[in-house]
């Protein structure tokens, strides 16, 4: 039960600094779309996409040492931790430098990027982004050992009081000195002081990581990590075309003010994401701890768990933003930043393929599969890049949006649970889709009768209304999730979890 409890305690830090952060984003947001003008907005989204491209030379090195300290982690082998740790310093160091270096280079071309700009001091604004992305793995390394730890927990309460601190930052000094550049000279502050306390933290947790004396690595696991970092670059090269390329393509073809528009909608789903991101940082390493030293039929029978447990909040979500995303924004910003009902509906269904990838993803982080599938990430580079302009340039905002729904389905969508079932755990594939598509069915009914019925029951755009619809979509998908799969294992299982580690003793 140990790990069930260190996956629970991460939960709760994580859910606990996900509410916190993402509610003071959404502060900031509205405070920035006040206080500077929308092309600033744009210019943000575009230079965060930018250099998450540049994140290109990470090369999947960290996934590939986190998954390599599982076992030593597992066993308490220090000197094996203590070796991968000196090669996670050495190789984040190089990709530090490599990131600045590459980004300084591409400045001269940042405006190919724009179809019209009228910001100045742009240059100095990536600069301030580059350094920001560049300096941060000099530090962050040691913080993905707390993770492979199962000790998430200590990343979250860092991140959230950094991230909180930033927030306020940002809130004063948009107020009271409305500068661009003040505005993201915070956010490298904060990132440099809170990646600094974090390696503070974790040298107190693991002092046998100040020891001088470092063993070479076996010539196995190095052998393991080569492959796994050779796997991981078609993985990162495939992130980044599907995750990364949005707003670079908005902002080419389309112009600076969709890329705004679209960012506050993204906003809003990476707030979603980054709660379900926050939650599987915490169970990922208690995975890998199952999958080192648990049964096969133990880990069939998590997985299944989990992919149930996802399903059930990529339908909560989905049934609320069906039904509500756009009075979120109208309330939030104003009617002029409103996509039209078509944009969204197709954002939520990107949003639903790609949220139901992650049980799979998890499982396959944890069991080091990037080798098995690295084919896979290329081809949906490609589809997702090629759909994405055609359809940008004939189509508008939509056509990027229908680009990566494309691409999901035509790869991830069967190629990642066929490799996770081939080669890691023991599950079949028909069982597996026959579930995901009578979780899609209850998801996609239920979505269109909570909207037909919030419609029916308000008409006016008001806080309280909006309140009142966030109830009715929690209490309907809740309801009809629980009466229709109150038998299975899996509801039985979280039953006995709620009950046990989260004090839910009426459940």
């Amino acid at each position: 039960m140990a790990r069930v409890e260190q996956a629970s305690k991460n939960i709760k830090y994580s859910t606990i600094a996900y509410i916190i952060n993402n509610l003071l984003k959404f502060v900031v947001r509205l405070v920035f779309v006040k206080s500077l003008s929308i092309e600033y907005l744009g210019i943000h989204g575009l230079l965060s996409n930018l250099l998450a491209m540049l994140s290109l030379a990470e090369l999947g090195v960290g996934p590939a040492i986190v998954y390599s300290l599982y076992k030593p982690l597992a066993e308490k082998d220090t000197e094996t931790i203590k070796a991968l740790m000196a090669l996670f310093r050495k190789a984040y160091a190089a990709i530090g430098i490599s990131i600045i270096g590459i980004g300084v280079f591409m400045m001269p071309w940042l405006d190919w990027f724009i179809k019209s700009n009228t910001i100045s001091d742009i240059q100095w604004f990536y600069f301030v982004f580059l350094l920001n992305t560049g300096i941060s793995y000099f530090y962050s390394y040691k913080g993905n050992l707390l993770i492979a730890d199962q000790k998430q927990y200590i990343n979250s309460i860092y991140q959230s009081s950094g991230q909180i601190a930033l927030a306020v930052l940002q809130i004063i000094f948009l107020f009271v000195y409305p500068s661009y550049l003040i505005y993201i000279l915070l956010m490298l502050l904060v990132t440099v002081s809170e990646n600094y306390a974090v390696v503070k933290k974790v040298v107190r947790v693991y002092p046998y990581l100040q020891e001088k004396n470092v063993q070479t690595l076996s010539a196995d696991l190095k052998n393991t990590i080569i492959k796994n970092v050779k796997a991981m670059v078609a993985h990162k090269i495939g992130g980044m075309a599907v995750f990364s390329t949005s707003n670079l393509i908005l902002s080419k073809f389309v112009g600076l003010t969709a890329v705004a528009l679209y960012s506050n909608y993204y906003l809003v789903i990476s707030a979603v994401n980054n709660f379900s991101g926050q939650f599987f940082a915490s169970i990922t390493a208690s995975i890998g701890n199952l999958l080192v030293l648990e049964s096969s039929e133990k880990k069939n029978k998590i997985f299944k768990i989990i992919e149930f447990t996802v399903a059930w909040q990529a339908m909560i979500v989905s049934c609320g933003l069906y039904g509500l995303f756009n009075v979120l924004i109208e309330l939030w910003l104003g009617k002029k930043f409103l996509f039209d009902e078509v944009i969204v509906n197709c954002l939520i269904v990107n949003f639903y393929f790609t949220y139901m990838r992650k049980a799979v993803l998890a499982f396959r982080d944890a069991s080091g599969l990037y080798w098995n599938d690295r084919y896979k990430p290329l081809a949906e580079a490609v589809i997702n890049l090629a759909a994405s302009v055609y359809l940008t340039i004939h189509y508008g905002v939509v056509g990027v949006i229908w680009g990566g729904i494309i691409s999901t389905l035509l790869t991830c969508f069967w190629v990642e649970p066929y490799v996770l079932f081939r080669n890691g755990i023991d599950v079949k594939l028909k069982d597996y889709f026959k579930d995901y598509f009578k979780y899609a069915a209850v998801t996609l009914l239920t979505a269109v009768f909570s909207k037909w019925l919030y419609n029916k029951l308000f008409s006016e755009v008001t806080i309280i209304n909006f309140i009142l619809g966030v109830i009715l979509c929690l209490v309907i998908s809740n309801a009809v999730w629980i009466l229709l799969f109150r038998k299975r294992e899996e509801m039985a299982y979280l039953r006995n979890v709620a009950r046990d580690k989260f004090g839910m003793k009426f459940l």
